[in-house]
């Protein structure tokens, strides 16, 4: 026979210090949990969003990203010959040569930080290879001019952005180039960049060399093939699908999932003490209780049920307040600085169902584990000598 949840959920509210100190902490717990995970969970779905099958970008060999890479002409031109490359109307190969610079640009916040932006310097053929870029403001920026595109989430997170505005680019910041147009790209990395003629971004830094090139298949089953042939003797480069390029970064955040678990460990340790602490409170001042509970009929099991079960109310509440205060950072726009890019990358907080789930079995081992031990006390009170000293 067991006891009525009624009877546990009044027990929550006998001794109100110590359960809400526990629940304080558990809720913390959570909250914590969640907009840690969040993080990460956003900085994942913003790369993943990033790529086509595709597209496969060229690297220098060793290259950690294109930030990094540098690639000659003479090596470029010898990208023509890559089997399955596709053409547009016109009969022309999409290949996109593409620099990658930075520049520092100030956040919209109140303190007005700088951040370390990407440009890309880009031809045309770029807005038909990365097909998931659309203008959805402005117009493309014309060849050969000092005009830029900005990305929408970096248009948000940064200023002087909007259409018309002008920022200073170049090595030595005294070239002006105006705001044309706002692209979108699915949520993407590349939303987070400000795109320009690649010729005028060259002379701007005098870089007249490539940090990339991506290449468009007609198939993305000739992947394999390309790479080969990109990877050997021929072309002696380094070479990977977007969308694996893009998860390589993405992978690149695994030291904060680690920072997390070792924090969230501290702390989940920290709250199984709160429970066991709160529960042994519990069972020291109800012992003539659970004497008499054992007296009416209730076995020993049925005792220690009672008080997993009430361990678990505690928690169970404590995680759906942490989780609810949380969902208010779901979809805030942050932006973090990689350290494979050395450029800010702007996402949203993601609370997602993943997180709820992680955040919910964190909360019932934490009951579980901190109950077990005060409940097995409660099974083993003695009837006779608990009901002598009351």
């Amino acid at each position: 026979m067991a006891l009525p949840l009624s009877y546990n959920w009044r027990n929550l509210f006998v001794r109100k210090l110590s359960t809400g100190l526990t629940f304080l902490l558990v809720t913390v717990v959570v909250f914590v949990l969640a907009v840690l995970l969040s993080f990460s969970e956003g900085i994942r779905a913003s790369l993943a969003a990033t790529g086509s099958p595709r597209n496969i970008i060229v690297l220098k060999p060793g290259s950690t990203s294109e930030s990094t890479s540098v690639l000659t002409p003479e090596e470029t031109n010898r990208l023509v010959q890559t089997p399955g490359i596709a053409q547009d109307a016109h009969g022309r190969l999409m290949i996109s040569h593409e620099l990658c610079v930075q520049t520092s640009i100030p956040r919209r916040d109140a303190k007005g930080n700088l951040a370390n932006v990407a440009v890309r310097g880009v031809d045309e053929v770029a807005f038909d290879l990365h097909e998931v870029v659309r203008i959805v403001e402005g117009r493309r920026f014309e060849p050969g001019t000092q005009e830029v595109v900005v990305g929408r989430a970096a248009q948000q997170r940064y200023a002087n952005l909007a259409l018309g505005d002008e920022i200073a680019l170049g090595r030595l910041l005294n070239r002006r180039f105006r705001v044309v147009g706002v692209f979108e790209a699915g949520g993407s990395a590349m939303e987070s960049e400000i795109w320009a003629p690649r010729t005028i971004v060259a002379d701007a830094y005098n870089r007249h060399l490539s940090s990339s090139v991506v290449l468009r298949l007609e198939d993305a089953a000739l992947a394999g093939p390309a790479m080969d042939y990109i990877n050997g003797p021929a072309v002696n480069l380094e070479s990977k699908t977007e969308v694996a390029y893009y998860k390589d970064l993405s992978s690149k955040t695994r030291e904060i999932v680690i920072l997390t678990t070792v924090l969230i460990t501290i702390m989940g340790i920290g709250a199984v003490f709160a429970v066991a602490n709160t529960m042994y409170a519990a069972v020291d001042s109800r012992r003539r209780e659970i004497a008499m509970l054992r007296t009416i009929g209730f076995s020993k099991r049925s005792i220690m049920i009672a008080f997993v079960v009430e361990s678990l109310l505690i928690c169970g509440l404590a995680c759906v307040v942490g989780l609810a205060a949380s969902l208010s950072f779901h979809g805030q726009r942050q932006d973090y600085l990689s350290n494979a890019t050395w450029t800010v990358l702007a996402y949203e907080l993601k609370v997602t169902p993943r997180t709820v789930l992680t955040a919910l079995a964190l909360a019932m081992i934490v009951g579980v584990i901190g109950a077990l031990a005060p409940a097995l006390r409660a099974a083993r009170t003695q009837v006779i000598e608990a009901l002598r000293k009351a």
